[in-house]
């Protein structure tokens, strides 16, 4: 498989805690300064507002993410996926499982059908797999590494994958986090009408949290909280509004 392509946005598209406080102390910096759009987004929460602190300009940004709070947006943040560049989504999820387990919830066809989608395939690097949904996503696995990765590369469009790794969390056996890195190329990206901000469409991304919960009641059992479903959509939208600016420049 070739190299991946690497192009790389800013740091915005990383919804860590720090990238968070800087854009509530940008927006906050902006709307003393006069700047026009930075009034007309507090307006709509602070009509009358004469002078913006700092914790207004985080409310905003809760808001404009689709939280009710900045401590809810804070508090979810970890759980966040974020882009490495414009063909490439990331998020991962921790587990209170042995690896072994989640290992064979990822590898197993039998049990990925009750989380993910029905497939078959053998579990082998360069067997062809077939995804059973409508249509059929077929491809090859791309790496089988035992206990650690499993990579799905799409036949349709050569270069993209789905990978699933897992990694025990220090030196608790009971505990590991799974990635799932969602990989389109940079020349779907590019020849899709509307660009990055419509072919990675909200509901693909937070549809990854949806089966991330799917996920985590298959190995344990528990139902997961209710997933706000809208709310997510509502963050990925600003963040692919902020993907679509940084690349049209």
């Amino acid at each position: 498989m070739p190299p991946l392509e690497r192009l790389t946005v800013t740091s915005t598209h990383a919804p860590n805690l720090t990238h968070l406080r800087k854009q509530a102390k940008a927006l906050q910096r902006a709307w003393q300064n006069g700047d026009s759009d930075a009034h007309e987004r507090v307006a709509g929460l602070f009509p009358d507002i004469t002078r913006l602190g700092l914790q207004n300009a985080q409310f905003v940004i809760a808001r404009e993410y689709g939280f009710r709070s900045w401590s809810a947006l804070v508090s979810y943040a970890p759980q966040l996926g974020h882009f490495d560049d414009i063909a490439t989504f990331r998020v991962s999820r921790d587990f209170p499982v042995p690896s072994e387990r989640l290992w064979n919830a990822l590898s197993r066809p039998d049990q990925i059908k009750s989380w993910l989608l029905p497939v078959t395939f053998e579990q082998a690097t360069g067997a062809p797999y077939s995804f059973h949904s409508n249509p059929a996503m077929t491809g090859t696995i791309g790496e089988f590494d035992e206990q650690q990765a499993i990579r799905f590369d799409s036949d349709k469009d050569k270069g993209a994958f789905w990978r699933f790794a897992i990694e025990p969390l220090g030196q608790d056996t009971s505990q590991v986090r799974m990635t799932i890195v969602d990989r389109m190329t940079t020349k779907s990206v590019e020849q899709f009408p509307g660009g990055a901000s419509k072919l990675w469409n909200p509901g693909v991304t937070a549809g990854w949290h949806e089966i991330l919960d799917a996920l985590e009641q298959h190995l344990t059992g528990r139902q997961p909280p209710v997933i706000d479903y809208p709310r997510l959509c509502r963050f990925y939208d600003r963040i692919l509004e902020q993907l679509h600016d940084a690349t049209s420049d």
